[in-house]
């Protein structure tokens, strides 16, 4: 269930509903890499203190185009806050 993330349900749907996959889909940036593009460098950052959005969607991403081609990937996680 959502905690926090039930006061966006109206802009980003709500995962409870059955096609709420295919509407996140439509326009997630994690669900729209194409394996077969050539991405420009990209820098993600996080932070392990962030309460609204886990470090572990940056994480996510991150191994996603590493897993492609050969994005030139940055990735910064702040443990201190």
């Amino acid at each position: 269930k959502l905690l926090a993330g039930s006061s966006w349900i109206a802009e980003y749907g709500d995962p409870d509903t059955a096609d709420w996959a295919d509407y996140l889909q439509q326009f997630s940036p994690y669900h729209q890499i194409d394996p077969e593009k050539q991405y420009a460098p990209v820098l993600f950052t996080t932070s392990t203190r962030d309460d609204r959005v886990h470090p572990a969607h940056a994480r996510k991403m991150v191994k996603r185009l590493l897993s492609t081609r050969e994005t030139p990937t940055y990735y910064y996680e702040n443990i201190e806050g």
